[in-house]
């Protein structure tokens, strides 16, 4: 995992694929790496190993994916069949049987109020995945206090749509933003800080 803290630090934008267009744009993008929303099990393991070749991390939404069970054994298969970087979910259980296949965990808290937030930090003292992903990424309070109170790296994602908002995710303590916006996949390391 501290490979893609590096990798963030260099280029802190994740390109996220809602569709398998995106996928493809993705992969001839500057973001060095992809989180895929979309696909089936039918379609995951082709579109996990173009990535892969194209030389970029890849990490698969296991809650997103369609024909898959919502249990340790969907986990198990993901890494079998596809063998990503990572998974991202909102499940906690699943997570913790991706980091005992030595995946790196990603947790999406989606921030709608403070009880959101303080049901978040509950949730990551009793199991503490790898990352955390912030939804929306246009809360730089949330983000910030998170930031502060978990010792874990803050992906900011969601709703993130100009160049200014990445800066500010980062300002508020985000290491990264993840954003289906293709234009900023391109976006310099530099125009970000």
């Amino acid at each position: 995992m501290n490979g893609f803290l590096k990798e963030l630090n260099q280029s802190p934008v994740i390109a996220t694929a809602r569709d398998y267009s995106q996928v493809d744009a993705a992969i001839r993008s500057r973001a060095r790496a992809v989180f895929i929303l979309c696909g089936t099990i039918l379609t995951l393991g082709e579109q996990v190993r173009r990535v892969r070749m194209s030389g970029k991390r890849v990490f698969v939404h296991l809650d997103l994916l369609g024909g898959l069970g919502r249990d340790a054994t969907a986990v198990e298969w993901c890494y079998e069949a596809a063998r990503p970087d990572g998974v991202i979910s909102t499940r906690s259980p699943l997570l913790k049987r991706a980091r005992e296949l030595n995946m790196t965990t990603i947790q999406r808290l989606f921030v709608m109020d403070s009880a959101s937030v303080e049901h978040g930090v509950r949730q990551f003292k009793s199991y503490a995945p790898d990352m955390l992903e912030v939804l929306p990424g246009l809360v730089p309070k949330a983000i910030t206090f998170l930031s502060e109170t978990l010792d874990i790296p803050i992906i900011a994602g969601g709703m993130i749509t100009r160049p200014e908002e990445i800066k500010t995710a980062l300002d508020a303590g985000a290491v990264g933003v993840s954003t289906s916006n293709e234009a900023l996949w391109e976006t310099e390391a530099d125009a970000c800080r």
